[in-house]
């Protein structure tokens, strides 16, 4: 047995085929085409992305091919009668496998079975034909985790070929998915099942090597020794740090870019996010001033600074928007109260806990606009744009009787006013927040949702600390504990909360064409740490801090075990260090919903994630040590 692999570079692909038992040879497409063909009993045949073979050699490959030998194509658009379209994106699809009602199938999976390839290329043809035998196909708005129980006959109506068989001997996949390692291909185990049966399909003989993931997790490390698990939580906050000063711009004096897009090419390149977010900056600024004033290192602390001294170009100075505080460097005259407050939050820790209330004034200039945006219920609107409002608009908007009763737009807000009368004691700080989460939760669980029933206890679990906290009130008291028995009932044995959003009711929910949850099914192993999970380190150190009760001492040690546990380790400085939204605790990898537009699974935040993670890891440190 003679293998011949062609393609202009080593890939996944070839170095798995390398590893079979038989004899082989690699050349370049152009050495090919005078090689003389009919001393090797299969060929391998990889192109880059819509790559047409040369004549002279599609000419002997057909040859071959007649001879009844086995020939694999990859990303190659047209051989035989195949004659395919120009690449295109497969985000928004997904490969969906179906068992042949005839002859070999992949094995170990099962009509449904999901394989995402992230941001790859694919190439339709133009036409059918009856000695096709499709394997996989692309498929859109699949909403199912990792199987979908669509029977064959559904899968294949209005889907487009992505791998098949044309007659017994040739196989082609119109995709790239020769760095299917390198591009982290999900799930796994799936993919490796198919490279399998490629190399079977080729050689007869099974791989001897895979490639290892190209992001590590310490999903199997034993934490229970205090010291291991000490020495753990130390070593995880330094190499989120590490990963933050990654995307600072003019070292924090530009503010930070948003992070990584959750896109990745089939070279494995993870697209970066450069937008300048002033969440993400607000967020960020106090994870560099924690982790500065925890280790007494002048450095992050001035990093910090930096990014606050920035901030103040976001806040409108102007009446009547004096205090508003812009959303992005692209949003310019848009408000959203929760972001805002996101922005704000890190600062008021600094404030409280950190001797450094030098922005405390802005603060609260920025908190006294929101304000004016607050309904007579406690609770704000979305958001606001600057470009469509006016005095008399702000009037008429203070007189609503209702805002949105939707923790996700709203309970940070009310968590930064309760944070900032801590400091001031301005009652109407006070009465706001007050009056704001009483009536979500007048409303609770059947709050309008934006992601998932998850997320919205997540996001409730700081401001009702900070209210307890803050009133002493036994009814306070008792919705931190009802929030926290609800979500507990969502705890994996992993440790993490899985999403779960009862009856499909939040905006997101089960949806596939912009904004998506990470949720297609309830009871589905998947984490969301851009929405849900990522508020939990710093809501129960805040939670035990109110409460002096060890239950939340013990529910900080268990997610903050969690994110020492996920934390992402490469090779590549670009994504070591960080965490990405999706992380399935069945499977022990990043996986989740790929539908999102523009923050599906494995997009890493600057703020949102990495940052909240990180200071909700620190907050244990700078609270009163009576707490500790």
């Amino acid at each position: 047995m003679k293998l011949l692999i062609i393609t202009e570079n080593a890939c996944d692909l070839s170095e798995v085929l390398q590893s079979c038992p038989v004899e082989k040879d690699t050349m370049l497409f152009r050495e090919a085409q005078t090689t003389d063909l009919t001393t090797y009993d299969a060929f391998c045949v990889l192109g880059n992305g819509g790559s047409n073979i040369d004549a002279r050699l599609r000419s002997k490959l057909e040859e071959e091919a007649d001879k009844g030998k086995h020939i694999f194509l990859e990303a190659i658009s047209s051989f035989r009668s195949v004659y395919s379209a120009n690449p295109v994106e497969t985000t928004r699809s997904r490969l969906v496998y179906v068992e042949p009602a005839a002859g070999e199938g992949i094995e170990g999976l099962t009509t449904g079975d999901l394989l995402d390839d992230e941001c790859g290329q694919t190439m339709t043809p133009w036409y059918s034909y009856a000695e096709t035998v499709p394997l996989l196909v692309y498929r859109e708005q699949i909403i199912a985790h990792t199987h979908t129980d669509m029977s064959a006959g559904e899968i294949l109506q209005n889907s487009k070929i992505g791998l098949f068989r044309l007659g017994e001997n040739v196989l082609m996949a119109m995709f790239c998915m020769r760095n299917f390692n390198r591009a982290r291909f999900a799930p796994r185990e799936n993919w490796k099942k198919l490279i399998r049966y490629i190399a079977r399909f080729l050689t007869a003989t099974e791989p001897a090597w895979m490639p290892e993931p190209v992001v590590r997790f310490a999903a199997e490390t034993d934490f229970s020794d205090p010291a291991v698990w000490e020495k753990g939580r130390k070593e995880t906050i330094e190499n989120g740090i590490r990963w933050l000063e990654k995307y600072l711009v003019d070292n924090g004096n530009g503010g930070i870019r948003e992070g990584l897009r959750h896109n990745i090419l089939p070279d494995g390149e993870q697209l970066p996010i450069n937008v300048i977010r002033n969440d993400c900056c607000g967020e960020a600024a106090g994870a560099f001033a924690m982790f500065g004033y925890v280790n007494g290192n002048d450095h992050y602390s001035r990093i910090a600074e930096n990014i606050r001294k920035f901030q103040k170009n976001y806040i409108v100075r102007e009446a009547p928007f004096a205090g508003m505080m812009r959303w992005s460097s692209e949003a310019w005259e848009v408000c959203y109260p929760d972001d805002a407050a996101r922005a704000m939050i890190p600062g008021l820790f600094s404030a409280l806990w950190m001797q450094d209330d030098r922005h405390f004034a802005d603060i609260c200039t920025c908190l006294d606009f929101l304000l004016q945006m607050t309904c007579q219920d406690g609770l704000t609107p979305a958001r606001i744009e600057k470009w469509n409002q006016n005095e008399q608009t702000l009037a008429e908007l203070r007189q609503r009787e209702h805002g949105l009763p939707c923790a996700h737009y709203t309970a940070y807000y009310l968590a930064a006013l309760l944070l900032a009368y801590k400091k001031c004691g301005k009652p109407a700080y006070l009465e706001t927040a007050e009056k704001g989460l009483e009536t979500l939760m007048s409303l609770y669980p059947d709050l309008r949702r934006e992601q998932s029933e998850t997320e919205e206890m997540c996001r409730l679990l700081l401001a009702l600390s900070v209210l307890y906290d803050v009133t002493g009130k036994e009814k306070h008291r008792e919705y931190l504990y009802r929030v926290t028995a609800d979500l507990e009932k969502q705890r994996h044995p992993f440790g993490g909360y899985r999403e779960w959003d009862t009856g499909y009711t939040a905006v997101c929910s089960r949806e596939s064409r912009g904004e998506c949850s990470l949720l297609a099914e309830n009871g589905d192993p998947v984490t969301d740490s851009l929405y849900s999970m990522n508020w939990l380190p710093a809501a129960f150190a805040y939670a035990y801090h109110a409460t002096k009760d060890a239950y939340f001492h013990d529910l900080w040690k268990n997610v903050v075990t969690f994110y020492m546990r996920t934390q992402m380790h490469a090779e590549d400085p670009m994504l070591d260090g960080a965490w990405c939204r999706a992380f399935d605790m069945d499977l022990k990898e990043a996986y989740g919903c790929p539908h999102d537009v523009g923050w599906a699974a494995n997009c890493c935040e600057t703020g949102w994630t990495v940052a909240e993670i990180l200071m909700g890891m620190m907050l244990m440190d700078i609270l009163p040590p009576s707490c500790n």
